[in-house]
């Protein structure tokens, strides 16, 4: 088999810390020390253009050891439907926060 070269871009510090907190330092899978987070939803160029605001998201991460992450990352993954969910949810929540003060154009789906 083939090895791929290509290298998943990490999450930003800040996005690692409020899920490792969140998980309280401790893997998902099977409670040892967090060792890397672990995109979700592959963190590649079709689904960076797709989900722009989910992607490198808290919601896409899980905290996991390094057993974890080399052996059992897939029993968190996810579909595109469910980041298709999320995504629409954080563009909305953008849209509609009135302390941000940014503005976005809200987007219909049709």
């Amino acid at each position: 088999m083939k090895k791929s070269k290509y290298i998943a871009k990490p999450f930003s510090e800040n996005i690692q810390r409020a899920i490792y907190e969140a998980q309280n330092g401790y893997c998902k899978n099977c409670l040892n020390p967090i060792h890397s987070t672990h995109h979700k939803l592959p963190n590649n160029k079709s689904n960076r253009a797709k989900f722009k605001h989910f992607l490198n998201s808290p919601m896409n991460g899980v905290g996991l050891c390094i057993g974890c992450h080399s052996n059992h990352a897939g029993l968190f993954k996810i579909t595109t439907q469910e980041a298709e969910v999320y995504e629409e949810w954080l563009e909305r929540f953008m849209t509609d926060m009135p302390f941000s003060g940014i503005t976005y154009q809200k987007i219909g789906r049709g």
